[in-house]
């Protein structure tokens, strides 16, 4: 971290100047082109529902629906303007759903045990039991069945090494603007914005936190999402010895990390639904060394890179010393871990399948698993972005959802 302040001085100072003129909203998503073609897909596709910049569902493909049978059946009525017929949609949605079976974001649709076109214009979807949550779940990018949007992709611009994505506004009396995107690292993104050449950094993480704060950022760009979700350990060893999971949650001080992170509206977590009472850290831990009695652990943690997940494993792993549990840090894709640090954002009624999709062991599709998956939750997900105060109608929300082609700019 030390070493990269002066970088990143240097590049702010070597920016002068600004951006100058009109022209389309440049926005920079932290992430791999992976996150790039995600973020294009989201803006350019309509799944049957999306999601607005306050994070609430509103129409896509469908322009209206109904649910019926006490949660189990979900009828959507196809908009005539959507581009896409109703068996379209459907088996655009079923392909989907076998692709992402596996996806642990994609469990919570694991009841859906139909969807078919009944109409040239209506998409019934059937479920084994209630999934209060389904409809953000379906807004997601993963589940867009190439519906007109509000923004078409166009021409790649720039060279191999510095290509942007142009996202153009379809014709229409309320158009959007253009919109530049690139996905690039973190450091290269603050440095963008803080020199004026960019007006909206978005998708950073706690683990990445501390580089959009060595910046330096006006305290008002600086936006943070309330987002919900997971923030904690899966298990992911079905192995590990029932004492040492419950003594690395009992010893953790989520108090301490919650104030480091320092995200305003992130909450610590002592379940999965949020926070109860506890007893003091002092008594906790005196528990963890009674459950353990006398055993000696080491663990092997999964952690993702960025200087503010080796803060968190540096804190967990003295918290854990405290009781005699020793950990090593390992990357993320590691396969032999005993640990996984989750980081995702989720609607709130998903959690609990999430947490078990995650953790080694556990069935999403048993409900009794589901009362209590084998996670560590330490608190609520951090989401940040940087906002340039030109930008209009961008509106931190609970599910950190930021449509491009609603994002208005006062230039």
């Amino acid at each position: 971290m030390r070493a990269f302040l002066p970088i990143l001085a240097l590049a702010l100072m070597a920016g002068c100047g600004g951006r100058h003129g009109g022209g389309p909203i440049a926005v920079s998503v932290i992430g791999d082109h992976a996150a790039e073609e995600r973020t294009v897909r989201q803006a350019t596709e309509a799944g049957l529902v999306r999601l607005d910049r306050e994070g609430q569902v509103i129409p896509g493909a469908a322009a209206r629906w109904a649910i019926l049978d006490d949660g189990l059946d979900y009828i959507f009525r196809i908009d005539d303007g959507a581009g896409v017929s109703a068996s379209v949609v459907a088996r655009r949605l079923r392909a989907a759903l076998r692709r992402h079976r596996r996806d642990p974001d994609s469990a919570a649709l694991g009841p859906v045990e139909s969807i078919d076109a009944v109409t040239g214009t209506v998409v019934e979807m059937r479920l084994s039991v209630p999934q209060p949550d389904l409809l953000p779940l379906l807004a997601r990018p993963e589940f867009a069945v190439g519906a007109v949007s509000d923004l078409k992709q166009g021409k790649p611009e720039g060279d191999a090494r510095h290509s942007r994505v142009r996202l153009d506004p379809r014709a229409g009396d309320d158009a959007p603007l253009p919109v530049l995107l690139r996905a690039e690292r973190v450091g290269r993104a603050v440095v963008r914005f803080q020199s004026g050449n960019a007006d909206l950094v978005t998708g950073g993480t706690f683990a990445d936190l501390p580089v959009a704060r060595a910046a330096e950022p006006d305290r008002k760009a600086l936006r943070f999402d309330s987002a919900t979700g997971l923030f904690g350990f899966a298990i992911r060893n079905a192995d590990l010895d029932l004492a040492v999971r419950n003594a690395l949650s009992l010893a953790i001080d989520r108090d301490r990390i919650v104030a480091t992170i320092g995200a305003p509206g992130q909450a610590k977590a002592t379940t999965i639904a949020g926070s109860a009472l506890e007893p003091p850290l002092a008594e906790r831990r005196a528990t963890a060394l009674a459950v353990l009695r006398g055993k000696i652990a080491h663990i092997r943690v999964a952690m993702p890179h960025g200087p503010g997940a080796r803060l968190l494993f540096a804190f967990v792993a003295q918290d854990w010393a405290r009781v005699g549990i020793s950990a090593e840090m390992v990357d993320a894709d590691a396969r032999n871990a005993d640990l996984a640090l989750v980081d995702r954002v989720a609607p709130p009624a998903t959690r609990a399948t999430l947490a078990c999709a995650v953790s080694a062991g556990c069935d999403p599709a048993d409900r009794l698993a589901l009362i209590n998956p084998p996670f560590i939750p330490i608190a609520t997900p951090v989401r940040w972005s940087l906002v340039a105060p030109s930008l209009d109608l961008f509106t931190e929300n609970g599910l950190a959802a930021h449509p491009l082609d609603q994002l208005r700019s006062r230039r």
